[in-house]
């Protein structure tokens, strides 16, 4: 609220939480007199009353509430956070280095400075960095059908930053009028998704077990989804590039917004749309 009332904003959204050490960090949608926005905000950890204060700021503002917010935080190497933003509807600019929408950043948590990790966007909305295999893997809606998952391989990239081709390459199709989407990333200078789906399912958030923690000692990609509420499950190879094996898992209730392993426990949490 301290946070609200501070930029003369309303609230719309908030889109992730994440903690961190002794630190509680937020993304959010908010409206003011320049239009709607998405920032990150963070608090010092306490129970009685958390004052949140402005960690990274856009900038950025479009005119009307939409979908394609992106907003999850995750963290990541050198002392950074990794952010994921959509591109809100504005079809230029997932490809333009002069705005963040459409993209993937990494803050720095003390000076706040930001870098591009990844570029070309649509709507992503599960993040994850391993750390031992020095990969960030983003999930993303597509349009009608081409949701992704995408692979950056830090150790391959040369200094050249990923661009995964929102709105020149897709695999789906728009909701309405012509398809003017190439149907190829490769071919024309983009990072191809490491799994893209036709028709869509509705891509959610993932997690990730390492041979160190799956019961029979190979790496997985747990993939949530809002479709049919299902769990994917994949085998991936040692070099992270080929997926081996595939399942599924239907729960009953539908539209998983979220996933997470607890390794102390051994389980994960899942967090249902309409069920608690």
């Amino acid at each position: 609220k301290n946070i609200l009332e501070k930029n003369n904003s309303r609230l719309i959204g908030i889109r992730d939480l994440y903690f961190e050490e002794d630190k509680i960090y937020i993304s959010m949608i908010s409206e003011n007199e320049r239009g709607i926005t998405i920032n990150a905000y963070q608090a010092k950890l306490n129970y009685d009353n958390l004052i949140f204060e402005d960690f990274f700021i856009t900038d950025h503002y479009w005119c009307c509430y939409n979908v394609f917010s992106g907003g999850r935080l995750e963290k990541f190497k050198d002392n950074k956070i990794l952010f994921s933003i959509g591109f809100q509807g504005l079809l230029s600019a997932a490809q333009s280095t002069e705005n963040t929408l459409g993209k993937i950043v990494a803050i720095d948590k003390d000076t706040r400075e930001f870098e591009f990790v990844s570029i070309g966007h649509r709507n992503p909305q599960g993040l994850k960095f391993i750390e031992e295999k020095n990969i960030i893997i983003n999930t993303e809606h597509g349009p009608k059908g081409g949701d992704e998952i995408n692979i950056n391989y830090l150790n391959k990239n040369n200094g050249k930053i990923p661009n995964y081709g929102w709105a020149v390459s897709s695999y789906g199709v728009p909701y309405g009028g012509p398809d003017t989407f190439l149907k190829s990333h490769s071919k024309y200078g983009f990072d191809e998704p490491f799994k893209w789906y036709t028709p869509a399912i509705g891509i959610s958030q993932l997690e990730y077990l390492s041979k160190n923690e799956s019961f029979d000692k190979k790496d997985y990609l747990y993939v949530s989804s809002l479709r049919a509420g299902s769990v994917y499950i994949y085998q991936i190879n040692d070099q992270f590039d080929k997926i081996i094996k595939e399942d599924r898992i239907w729960f009953n209730s539908k539209r998983i917004r979220d996933i997470k392993y607890d390794k102390e426990m051994g389980l994960f949490f899942i967090i249902f749309e309409f069920t608690p």
